[in-house]
């Protein structure tokens, strides 16, 4: 786990293991077949026994037809699903230009090192501001350079771990539909199998569209890495960079939903994709941005520790001198009681209250500080979480009737 392929690593071993599971199952998905069958068929034959007009030439020639169908589906139904899942792949990076190889679709680890490759320059250049004499100075520069690298790096780890989830759903949906696949053999559980059909189809859209997407960003991959190679980069380069890398991030999370709205027939974006990217970006830099600024405080806290030693000093100092002239008047009498109010004095106690409150509500205390700072993060990381599950809504239903009506 040195690299950035430890992604990649991940999804060939649960391809692995996904694809010898057809294997696996097979044998008990074939007796759970020939149970259906029998019980299929001995209740059509009853019913065409009991129905004294019934074609029964032709009924039957229609059920055995219709029974070779989903014997054939089931017996061959790895190789129908990654048929399914190559002819869609394949279209879909056909029509991004051809850029990406279909092996290169299972590489989600190559999506991240480029984004990875692209930042880097950013890191660097706040490297060269750390200096004991420009961090003050560049303050402002290193805080956006350092929230321009955490925005393109997140970017592009998002948008590869869309791309595992895109594939490995389309794998592990269709090995556990495969056990669902016979009840189509019988007309009274065929819904069972309606939705499993469907959801392979409906998967391997949006495999399409995840194609269609990395396809047509794979032609800018090169001008991603080399676009600040060999060169400071200023803030408007870096602005730049965020930008792209939010457009590719912002397809890569709401991509999936146009598959959505293929197979509901509606369109599913508009501007709530594009504010709910923006306010990923905006509560991951407000993140950034605070942590950075945080770190900048304690370092300036802990430079300044010797200016406030000498300050405290000083006050202390004050306070001794005042002491000795304060000691010349100590034989003066001191000033005399003001008598007590006609309340009974019980006005006293609550002006003196308010004089306290009033001198401490000035500055809130530490722990009113602390609990405002930890609502302020808690709702940016809110608003980061609600933008990446606005592009996980679920798909619309394509579920094909596969009831035999006589």
């Amino acid at each position: 786990m040195t690299d950035l392929n430890i992604i990649d690593t991940f999804l060939d071993t649960f391809l692995a293991y996904l694809d010898s599971g057809f294997g696996l199952l097979r044998g008990d998905v074939g007796h759970l077949a020939a149970i259906l069958i029998a019980i299929d068929v001995t209740l059509a034959a009853l019913f065409w026994v009991m129905d004294e007009e019934a074609h029964l030439f032709g009924r039957l020639i229609r059920q055995v037809l219709y029974v070779g169908a989903f014997a054939f589906i089931i017996t061959h139904f790895s190789f129908l699903a990654e048929a399914i899942y190559d002819s869609f792949a394949g279209l879909g990076l056909r029509a991004g230009g051809g850029g990406v190889s279909a092996h290169d679709l299972l590489r989600p680890g190559k999506l991240a090192a480029t984004g990875f490759e692209a930042a880097h320059p950013l890191l660097e250049q706040v490297a060269d501001l750390l200096g004991l004499d420009t961090f003050f100075g560049n303050l402002l520069t290193i805080v956006v350079l350092l929230v321009a690298w955490l925005l393109v790096i997140l970017s592009f780890f998002l948008l590869a771990v869309q791309l595992f989830i895109c594939v490995l759903e389309f794998k592990l949906t269709t090995l556990a539909g495969f056990v669902l696949v016979p009840f189509a053999l019988w007309n009274k559980t065929a819904f069972l199998a309606e939705r499993v059909l469907g959801n392979v189809v409906t998967s391997g859209i949006k495999v399409m569209v995840m194609a269609v997407i990395v396809g047509i960003g794979s032609g800018f991959f090169d001008t991603f890495i080399t676009a600040l190679d060999g060169a400071d980069p200023d803030l408007m380069q870096a602005m730049t960079l965020v930008l792209a890398s939010l457009t590719l991030l912002g397809l890569g999370l709401f991509g999936p939903t146009v598959a959505s709205g293929l197979v509901s027939g509606a369109p599913q974006l508009g501007a709530g994709s594009v504010a709910g990217t923006l306010g990923a970006a905006a509560g991951a830099g407000l993140l950034a941005g605070g942590a950075v600024t945080g770190a900048a405080r304690a370092l300036a806290g802990t430079g300044g520790g010797g200016m406030h030693a000498i300050a405290s000093a000083a006050s202390k100092l004050g306070g001794g001198s005042g002491g000795t002239s304060g000691g010349a008047g100590a034989s003066q009498p001191p000033p005399p009681t003001p008598p007590p109010s006609p309340g009974g004095g019980q006005g006293s106690p609550s002006s003196a209250t308010a004089g306290a409150s009033a001198s401490d509500g000035a500055t809130p205390p530490d722990w009113a500080k602390k609990m405002q700072s930890e609502q302020r993060t808690r709702a940016r990381i809110q608003m980061v979480q609600a933008a990446i599950l606005a592009g996980d809504q679920a798909s619309g239903s394509a579920s094909p009737n596969l009831s035999q009506k006589d």
